[in-house]
């Protein structure tokens, strides 16, 4: 798990906005001066919990570790698989264009049911303000 400062930008009823100035290697580039990169603000919306909180305060953020590689493998590697398996069985014995529909329905519903796992396990992997940094 990862934690980042955030400050508060924006209170709603049970959620606050945070923001963050986007981290990133252009300070150690020696172009850096020259540059015409804009700074970019990362905003984040999370659950207030039990904490008393101001427009401005600092808050310490802990996100989970998720693997890029997992996910990457999940959203585009198992749909691929799926597709070309599915349309090499079904073209041996279908027309091509039955096959086609046949294996783009299969990716259909593989990210249905990933849409469907999403919602269940989402709250497990949100970002959560752990504590307030006080000057």
């Amino acid at each position: 798990m990862a934690s980042e400062k955030m400050v508060v930008i924006q209170i709603k009823d049970s959620t606050v906005i945070l923001a963050k100035e986007r981290t990133s290697m252009c300070g150690k580039c020696p172009a850096n001066m020259f540059c015409t990169g804009e700074k970019q603000t990362v905003s984040l919306e999370v659950d207030k919990a039990q904490f008393d909180l101001k427009v401005g305060d600092q808050v310490l953020v802990k996100t989970p570790a998720t693997s890029g590689t997992k996910i990457a493998f999940v959203v585009y590697t198992i749909p691929t698989i799926l597709f070309v398996v599915s349309l090499l069985i079904t073209t041996s014995f279908l027309s091509e264009t039955i096959s086609f529909v046949i294996s783009v329905s299969a990716v259909a519903c593989y990210y249905l049911l990933l849409r469907l796992y999403d919602k269940k396990f989402r709250k497990k992997f949100r970002p959560q303000i752990i504590q307030i940094l006080r000057d």
